[in-house]
């Protein structure tokens, strides 16, 4: 059953994608601005939000919302599979998202990510990439919104150690001048790393208090990493207890 609601899922979202990409050419035409190109991201994010609760049967909710600061911040999660990378652009609509600059290869995807505008990191760049993503996180954090980062760099399975890439979410840290808001989730119990197999349940996303700005580089990050590793593993061990 599992197998065919998840193949179930795969084609519908495809169809879904599809009927959004001729709003592509339409929105270049008339050099939409980022605003709109979110609009549409919105709308095809919230459908497969739907689509894996109606067809899949995997739903989610939330714990904590009362220490998510009411401006702009730095959104720190754990990464555990792609539920994370859709949920979140509907939880946090406005949020400007860093990312990988090769996902600009996925068709259709791909350009909306660019024009969201995403933070998307070309991370054979070195010292180059690190400064981009900084001001341009700096320029987010100017309008008014959230910055998200997964500070893992990509998704670990669960069980696997975590592990924070050694420059990102310290770097923007220290130059933001802003609270971190630790967030972890259990995702990856019902989607997994390398599986296309979606499972039904409940995932679990949960928002720690968030870590005022102006702590030592290292303590922000051995912090950051301690409270994201332990919620993520609390949630784990609470769903199996459950199952």
């Amino acid at each position: 059953m599992h197998y065919l609601r998840s193949v179930a899922f795969d084609t519908v979202v495809v169809i879904w994608t599809l009927i959004l990409a001729p709003a592509i050419p339409l929105l270049r035409v008339f050099d939409a601005s980022s605003a709109k190109v979110r609009a549409v991201s919105q709308l095809w994010s919230h459908g497969v939000v739907f689509l894996l609760k109606y067809v899949v049967g995997l739903d989610y909710r939330e714990q904590g919302r009362e220490n998510i600061p009411d401006g702009p911040c730095i959104i720190a999660c754990n990464h555990q599979s792609l539920w994370e990378t859709v949920a979140l652009c509907v939880i946090f609509p406005e949020a400007s998202i860093v990312a990988k600059k090769e996902l600009l290869n996925i068709p259709v995807i791909g350009w909306f990510l660019h024009r969201y505008p995403m933070i998307l990191v070309d991370r054979s760049a070195g010292r180059q990439a690190l400064k981009q993503m900084i001001e341009e996180a700096r320029s987010a954090i100017g309008e008014g919104r959230k910055v998200l980062i997964f500070p893992q760099g990509t998704r670990q399975a669960v069980g696997e150690p975590m592990i924070f890439q050694p420059a990102g979410i310290a770097a923007l840290y220290t130059n933001l001048d802003i609270p971190v808001l630790p967030t972890a989730h259990n995702s990856g119990l019902f989607w997994g790393k390398k599986t296309l197999m979606i499972h039904s349940g409940n995932i679990t996303l949960s928002y720690l208090p968030a870590i005022p700005p102006g702590l030592d580089r290292k303590v922000f990050q051995a912090q950051a990493e301690r409270a994201i590793a332990e919620e993520a593993s609390r949630l784990v061990g609470a769903a199996q207890a459950k199952a």
